[in-house]
This record gives structure tokens, sequence and C-alpha cells, in this order.
């Protein structure tokens, strides 16, 4: 099985567990003019839809980007999911505005000593849980 139906298969399973895990998948132009299928969580949609909305991003950019710097063989959307779970993760460590008042599933903050002060860091690593 290639990374893309590992990929599917689990973001499948986690459909079940809520409707803001449903499985959604848009079309986007990718650098070649041919349509790329994104296909993520509705939270995540909800996500770019905010962050479009405020003038933040534009995720069709973000989408030939990804394609442009693949990783490794990570699936597209696989890559573009974790990319806006950091985008949030720092919105939350900088203090900017986020769409909601829960934090990113995965996100920890811990305190850091350097010196005579104490810092409040975080994105402690995933989990596979977003």
């Amino acid at each position: 099985m290639n990374q893309h139906q590992e990929y599917m298969r689990w973001l499948h399973s986690k459909s079940t567990e809520n409707s803001e895990n449903q499985v959604i998948s848009r079309t986007f132009e990718n650098n070649s003019g041919a349509d790329e299928l994104i296909s993520l969580p509705q939270s995540y949609w909800n996500y770019i839809d905010w962050l479009e909305a405020r003038g933040d991003i534009s995720f069709s950019e973000w989408v030939i980007h990804c394609e442009l710097n693949p990783h490794e063989d990570t699936p597209i959307s696989h890559l573009l999911m974790y990319w806006l779970w950091l985008d949030e993760c720092g919105r939350w460590m900088n203090c900017q505005p986020t769409p909601s008042k829960v934090i990113p599933s995965g996100f920890r903050f811990w305190k850091a000593e350097y010196g005579d002060r104490v810092w409040t860091v975080g994105y402690a690593g995933r989990d596979e849980s977003y």
C-alpha cells in the first residue's frame, strides 16, 4: 500500500469520530494546470476558509508550493494538513487570532529556563491525532 492509500485510510478512520472530521475533498489547480484533489477533515477546511476570509493565506498558493516542495513520499493532502496544524499552533504560541478557543490536538505548552528567564514554549511534536 502506498503512502496516499495509508493517509486516506487513516483519514476515513478519523471521520467516524465526529462530524468535524468528515472527509471533504476539494480540487485545486496544480503547477501544471491540472486538477489536484486535496482531501482533509471538515475542521481543516473550516480553518482554511477562516484564514482566507481574513486574507492571511491563499490556499491555492499553498497547494502549488507544497507540490513544488514535497517531503519524501508524504501525500500532498497530508503535508498540507501538517502545515495547517503548524500554522494554528504558531498562532497559539504568538497570541494571534484563532477561529476557536480549543488548542489544536497534539499541541503542548511547556516551560523552558534560560539564565534567569522562564519561557513558555510549545509544539511538542505530532501524535497523528490532527
